[in-house]
């Protein structure tokens, strides 16, 4: 058994290789509890002699002000003693509480999102390079339990990195993320600080149950250190070949990320067909999945909405929803579009692959493929309306106006707000007007000059597809408001 001295030097010696892999470069900011994890973190980093280092406390306004102004006069003292820089931050009360609310994750989630946002400005804002925390080993067990028994995804079961960039390169340059302390065990931190004789603030939530890692901490690491001793060494190894095998996975995923294609907006995606259907379920999963996080500023998504999606496409369905966005199968493409909302959003916005009713106010659109009997019948078209030169293709989009809409008739472009000046439809009427659109552009303005009653249908024939010989009609029933 190692004495508390050799533990001691274990500690300064693991912190000193850390940091020296990851480099200096720009200064370091530690990340301060006070609690005994980064009261040795710190005291170690301190005793480096290092000249660019900081310190920043996070205050989350999760426990009695009481407790927090106490925590807060230790570190004072402390980081005084040790004459380094302090910052001290203040998390608004309540807005980790409602972070979790918004995006549908737990406190402890919420609380490490808004504590990282903040490392990350500090950390920008005084040119510091490296942000340390003073994760350590026991809370690595900790967090690859936590992800078994929460059915975490192939990524999670690798657990915290030792190292990774915190935040984007394009947002302002690339700040690191340390861990120094993940490879050592709490015994030998708490060895440390008796050694060192040094005082910690304790922090009530760590008793609470409400929080998975204070249950498996209390209740479920007690029972494997008993019953199965070796299980630590077990989970660790498991943990480092599911990180190497990570690595090759990480590679095909960033090599078929790269070929999908964002609109400038940001708010739609594409890529071909063959490339998405032609990965492996479990990589068309995690791809699905990092397009969403971009698309939607959503961190957490559920695996099983993302597997049922991929499958419902893989399996021929033509469309299908996901989080507000709808994700469609058009000739070559798969499209992946947002869902307007007519009411919130001031306007619509519908995607049709095969027949389907829209509704937008008391307007309905019926589309639909005719009869191949029916195929040369008359029809009744809307009043007024216009048609783009050439052939059309799914999938279709139908909308309402939006500035600076152009559609090319008449051997040249012509602007919407002219069509519908030259109609007679004015004012909020033409909020309502119906755009058809497909991936080249507006293929047709269904309009009708009588007041805002939209009623007609017209017929789109000039189609190359499976479906080639029949008519795909546009139906509108109803007025637009």
């Amino acid at each position: 058994m190692k004495s508390d001295a050799d533990m001691v030097r274990i500690v300064n010696e693991t912190i000193s290789k850390e940091l020296a892999e990851v480099g200096f470069a720009g200064g370091i900011l530690v990340a301060y509890s006070g609690g005994i994890d980064s009261t040795v973190l710190l005291n170690v980093l301190a005793g480096l002699g290092l000249s660019s280092l900081r310190v920043l406390h996070v205050v989350h306004n999760l426990r009695p002000e009481k407790e927090l102004a106490l925590e807060r006069q230790l570190i004072r003292d402390y980081c005084g003693a040790l004459k380094l820089p302090l910052r001290i931050a203040t998390i608004k009360p309540g807005s980790i509480e409602k972070r979790a609310r918004g995006k549908g994750i737990g406190i402890e989630a919420a609380a490490r999102e808004l504590r990282y946002g903040i490392l990350l400005r500090e950390a920008r804002k005084y040119g510091c390079g490296i942000v340390c925390t003073a994760h350590n080993a026991d809370d690595q067990l900790e967090t690859l339990l936590g992800r078994f028994l929460g059915s975490s995804s192939f990524e999670g079961l690798k657990g915290m990195p030792k190292s990774r960039r915190l935040g984007s390169r394009r947002l302002g340059g690339t700040v690191r993320l340390c861990r120094p302390l993940l490879s050592i065990p709490r015994s030998a931190i708490e060895a440390y600080a008796s050694m060192k004789a040094l005082k910690v603030s304790q922090d009530s939530s760590n008793d609470s149950p409400v929080y998975l890692r204070n249950k498996i901490r209390k209740y479920l690491v007690p029972v494997l250190d008993r019953e199965f001793p070796g299980w630590r060494k077990g989970l660790e190894s498991t943990a480092g070949r599911l990180a190497a095998d990570g690595e090759i996975l990480a590679g095909l995923l960033l090599e078929a990320y790269g070929k999908i294609r964002f609109s400038e907006s940001g708010r739609s995606a594409s890529m071909e067909l063959k490339v998405f259907l032609g990965l492996p379920e479990s990589l068309r999963v995690r791809l699905l999945t990092r397009c969403m996080r971009r698309l939607t500023g959503r961190s957490r998504l559920s695996y099983r909405a993302m597997r049922e999606a991929c499958r419902a496409l893989s399996f021929g369905a033509k469309a299908c929803d996901l989080l507000r966005y709808r994700l469609i199968i058009g000739g070559e493409l798969l499209q992946i579009l947002p869902i307007l909302d007519f009411r919130k959003e001031g306007g619509y916005f519908f995607l049709v692959a095969d027949e389907a009713v829209r509704r937008a106010g008391s307007m309905e659109i019926h589309c639909y493929w005719d009869k191949p009997e029916e195929k040369n019948d008359s029809v009744e078209a809307v009043s007024v309306s216009a048609l783009a030169e050439g052939s059309f293709s799914f999938p279709l989009a139908i909308r309402s106006r939006k500035p600076g809409d152009k559609i090319r008739s008449g051997g040249k472009d012509r602007r919407i707000d002219e069509l519908l000046t030259d109609w007679g439809i004015e004012g909020r009427h033409r909020e309502f007007v119906p755009l058809v659109e497909d991936r080249n552009g507006i293929v047709a303005v269904l309009a009708d000059s009588l007041e805002g009653l939209g009623y007609g249908q017209h017929k789109f024939r000039d189609y190359s597809g499976p479906l080639k010989g029949r008519s795909f009609v546009i139906r509108i029933k109803g007025a637009y408001f």
